[in-house]
């Protein structure tokens, strides 16, 4: 397992908590508006600095009365073999922890939710069941994403399920089919699409959505979801 990036501190990737950010390097998906294609282009992977999960976990133990947790993020996380063993030792340590996921491996996730291992999980829903392979540029088997789905849903932990909303990928119709699907999960993020950094060059002249489509997104899903927030 590779370790791409770490930010030291973040008040906003674990709600309510202080917490640290590891980037895992690599994906399984190739989403074309990915904010971090260094941990996903296999060129830029090639020039990535590498921080080892020694001077990981020795920058946690520098930091454990400050901190109160880790979010783990990529890339995707579940990708790794090693994923379950590097978590076990950050709650070893007594931090919580936060996951990152597209939801493509659930025996991993089942696996760790079972041990006790995860404080919250934060799963991006990458389209409508019928346009996920558009996003996601992979052959994807639906099916794992929804076990994901369930799993996370009957977890009892905190979650939620988030999308990033492009302009050329998610529209009205995708929006509807996505609320139905995730009827009667807790809570579900809208999230901006942002052009400045992404993946597929193309994508930086693609413009977001305008803040009133995307409100009219938010009162679709609030048809069937309790909470959507709006991320601009």
């Amino acid at each position: 397992m590779k370790i791409g990036g770490l930010q030291k501190l973040s008040l906003i990737d674990y709600p309510g908590r202080i917490v640290a950010t590891v980037f895992l390097i690599g994906c399984n998906f190739h989403c074309p508006y990915c904010q971090n294609p260094e941990l996903v282009d296999s060129k830029k992977i090639k020039k990535q600095p590498i921080i080892t999960q020694a001077e990981f976990f020795k920058f946690l133990d520098q930091r454990k009365d400050f901190l109160e947790g880790v979010c783990i993020t990529g890339g995707e996380p579940t990708i790794h073999p090693d994923l379950f063993n590097f978590v076990k030792k950050i709650k070893q340590k007594g931090f919580l922890v936060k996951l990152d996921t597209n939801g493509s491996k659930p025996e991993l996730l089942k696996k760790m939710i079972n041990a006790k291992l995860l404080d919250f999980i934060a799963m991006d829903i990458k389209n409508s069941p019928s346009n996920y392979t558009k996003t996601a540029e992979r052959e994807i088997d639906l099916n794992k994403i929804i076990k994901s789905i369930d799993l996370i849903k009957n977890s009892g932990i905190d979650y939620e399920f988030r999308i990033t909303v492009a302009s050329t990928l998610v529209e009205k119709k995708d929006i509807e089919e996505i609320g139905k699907w995730l009827k009667g999960v807790k809570k579900f993020a809208l999230q901006q699409f942002q052009n400045k950094k992404v993946l597929n060059k193309s994508f930086q002249k693609i413009e977001p959505y305008p803040e009133k489509i995307l409100k009219d997104f938010q009162k679709i899903l609030k048809k069937h979801i309790k909470e959507v927030e709006l991320r601009l």
